[in-house]
């Protein structure tokens, strides 16, 4: 192989990766986001997980990239997972000691106070107000939360980005049949947990 034809071969390969990574990314988000239920978190975990596909298997046939990346994403989610059982462990024994106490009770009173109000909470405090778009999107991100992880990652991906059972499946790396009953699982609880909304909107 030339120099020339190993130059048009390196870009045609970068096209390639750079096509697949535009087309994973969405869903990936969503995955990350389920799993972590995060959104700055889950973004830097995908870029993150791109970046690393980029380094280390960008030379891969193609054809390796999803099951490649896939294994690169739930790595990094497992990651962050680790780090916040260990932020959670620390809290618990500083809390157990009293060691750093009052110091982290005046870092948090300090963080609340430099919050923004919460958009959600405008506007609401009237009961027959009914239910408007942003307050039905806060129930239903209250209701996804309660949601088991796996449930949640499939209900993301089948309810709001339209993907079908097969590539649900493909991009959790579960078979269809288990796809399947986390979805009607987390359907069933989103029912229960919004049928109040749900009724209020059929007054």
């Amino acid at each position: 192989m030339t120099a020339a034809e190993g130059a048009l071969r390196q870009g045609d390969n970068q096209a390639d990766l750079n096509r697949f990574l535009a087309e994973v990314s969405h869903r990936a988000f969503h995955i990350a986001f389920g799993a972590l239920w995060d959104r700055e978190t889950a973004m830097d975990v995908v870029q993150e997980s791109m970046l690393k596909l980029v380094e280390y298997y960008r030379d891969k046939p193609d054809s390796e990239w999803p099951a490649l990346f896939r294994t690169i994403l739930n790595s990094k989610i497992n990651d962050q997972r680790r780090k916040r059982l260990l932020a959670s462990t620390k809290r618990k024994l500083l809390s157990l000691t009293g060691l750093g106490f009052a110091d982290a009770d005046q870092d948090e009173q300090m963080a609340e106070a430099e919050l923004a109000p919460d958009p959600h909470d405008a506007g609401f405090s009237d009961p027959e107000a009914g239910v408007s778009g942003s307050q039905l999107k806060q129930r239903i991100e209250q209701a996804l939360a309660t949601l088991a992880e796996r449930q949640r990652q499939v209900f993301l991906l089948r309810e709001q980005l339209g993907l079908s059972i097969r590539e649900t499946a493909e991009a959790l790396g579960c078979s269809e049949n288990s796809i399947k009953q986390h979805h009607f699982r987390a359907l069933r609880a989103m029912r229960g947990l919004l049928s109040e909304v749900w009724e209020h909107e059929q007054r």
